[in-house]
């Protein structure tokens, strides 16, 4: 064989060694542009270093997956074969960390098709956006809810607030009454006028007698933890 043509096809396999391995590299890069972006995001107690894993080796994988199936229609049918006897028995708690999955997964999608653009400028965009939704805290809407407890002696009443529920609220509800042979204790559901006022609410609160405890936990607070 003509030794220019053997060298020939070294190269072609050297080439395609390079590509495998900067389309392996570039994916995890942008792949750790989204777990960081996914954790700066982040609320609740529900971190996961587990799902930060996984969010940072699912656009690697799948640029592998995609190189394997390319041109390959066989391949690609026997692939997603093995995929539906894969069982994911974990629940994934936050329905936005879903997003994030399809996120890397699309991604590496494109990085192993070698849309290195797409995958590029798809990576900025959507992180452009998701940074603006959540500065902008979007789908939280407006909660003026309150949740009011007071404690106090075992002749404590309900309607020893009715004067400032009056003048403070424009819903209340009484959710919890627990008495013992020594205190009592009442919790409520309120809204008020003006979520401004809740010092003014809670110096009204202190100053009726028979209560010795009070507190207020706003509506945010007990939903987005």
């Amino acid at each position: 064989m003509n030794p220019l043509t053997n060298f020939y096809n070294l190269a072609q396999t050297e080439t395609s060694s390079a590509i495998i391995l900067f389309n392996i590299l570039l994916a995890f890069a942008l792949s750790m542009s989204i777990v960081w972006l996914w954790r700066h995001t982040h609320k609740g107690l529900s971190y996961s270093q587990s799902f930060a894993f996984t969010i940072a080796m699912l656009a690697p994988l799948a640029a592998v997956v995609m190189m394997i199936v390319q041109n390959n229609l066989i391949g690609a049918f026997a692939l997603l074969g093995a995929f539906s006897l894969i069982r994911f028995r974990t629940i994934i708690k936050e329905t936005r960390d879903v997003a994030f999955l399809f996120f890397s997964l699309t991604i590496g999608v494109a990085v192993g098709t070698n849309n290195y653009t797409i995958a590029a400028i798809a990576t900025i965009a959507v992180s452009a956006i998701i940074l603006a939704l959540y500065r902008i805290n979007f789908g939280s809407g407006e909660r003026t809810g309150f949740l009011l407890t007071i404690e106090g002696g075992t002749d404590l009443s309900p309607k020893v607030l009715d004067n400032a529920f009056a003048t403070y609220t424009q819903y209340n509800e009484l959710l919890h009454a627990k008495k013992t042979t020594e205190e009592t204790e009442y919790a409520f559901s309120l809204h008020l006028k003006d979520p401004a006022q809740a010092d003014a609410f809670m110096e009204a609160i202190k100053k009726i007698p028979h209560i010795t405890k009070s507190f207020l936990i706003t509506g945010k607070e007990l939903i987005e933890y």
